[in-house]
């Protein structure tokens, strides 16, 4: 698997796609709009409450995730995307930098406030043209340990990360059970997935997800599309959550040498209150 210099080696461009999660999957009630995407409660957590430390580490992580996506209080954070083309061996070159405000309130995100190089703008993130990404939050996490998306695990080796040895594991996610979307110009298709998840050993918490879209179809513009989740504790009020601290994600035009690769961070976690004007007006 690829590291985040290992990344930076690729080449990158300036081409319209996207790639985000379809409706994520609900452990409470229906999903949305994706079929396949029925909500099960996660193996073993229900009936025995919290795995035996000596459960299978990969298990454990399972059940951490829907933890973790259970207990997620509603919040916004600022997210900083630096957007870069590159073509075959020249230099990586910065298009623009995007900031938005994203609000995680009951499961769903949603973007506010965008800046284009600091510049505020009345449109909306996939209106600005050029690459971009959702779903780096609860979603990628709780979808791919999810059973409903029937990954394949396998265990890798050991790598220190985030100053713990994490154990990796590879996993594959039939296209039949996958919520990736990716869209290039007008091309949309849901595709298989490959890659890995390192798992911190105390803890279960997954510490970074890597995912490479495979069996893209001939006709479809990318030929290559990658995306890496770094997750890391933040404080939000007065508890530690294991969230977002950095992204990136990269995407080539198919039979060319001309690729896109953004890098995101996100910052300022605090708690999301909504605002509900209520009328205490006699009737």
């Amino acid at each position: 698997m690829r590291s985040y210099d290992s990344y930076r080696k690729f080449s990158c461009a300036q081409a319209l796609f996207a790639f985000f999660l379809l409706a994520p999957i609900s452990l409470h009630g229906q999903s949305g709009s994706a079929p396949q995407a029925q909500p099960v409660q996660p193996a073993d957590s229900a009936a025995t409450g919290s795995l035996p430390a000596d459960a299978p580490l990969i298990e454990r992580a399972r059940e951490a995730a829907f933890e973790f996506s259970k207990k997620l209080p509603n919040f916004v954070c600022l997210e900083l995307m630096s957007r870069f083309v590159q073509q075959g061996r020249q230099q990586e070159t910065l298009l623009d930098r995007v900031s938005a405000e994203i609000t995680y309130e009951d499961g769903q995100e949603n973007y506010r406030n965008v800046k284009l190089n600091d510049r505020p703008t009345d449109k909306s993130i996939d209106e600005l043209g050029g690459s971009w990404s959702t779903g780096e939050f609860a979603s990628t996490l709780v979808q791919l340990f999810h059973p409903a998306t029937d990954a394949q695990f396998r265990a890798g080796g050991v790598s220190p990360i985030a100053g713990s040895n994490a154990r990796v594991y590879d996993f594959q996610v039939r296209s039949e059970n996958s919520h990736w979307k990716v869209q290039a110009d007008s091309q949309a298709v849901v595709t298989a997935y490959d890659g890995s998840v390192w798992v911190d050993p105390n803890t279960a918490r997954v510490l970074r997800i890597e995912i490479q879209a495979r069996d893209l179809p001939s006709d479809f513009a990318m030929d290559t599309i990658e995306s890496a989740v770094d997750y890391s504790y933040v404080t939000i009020g007065e508890n530690s959550f294991l969230l977002p601290v950095r992204a990136e994600s990269l995407g080539c035009k198919r039979a060319t040498n001309l690729c896109s690769h953004n890098i995101i961070d996100f910052r300022n976690y605090h708690e999301f209150k909504s605002k509900v004007k209520i009328d205490t007006a006699p009737h």
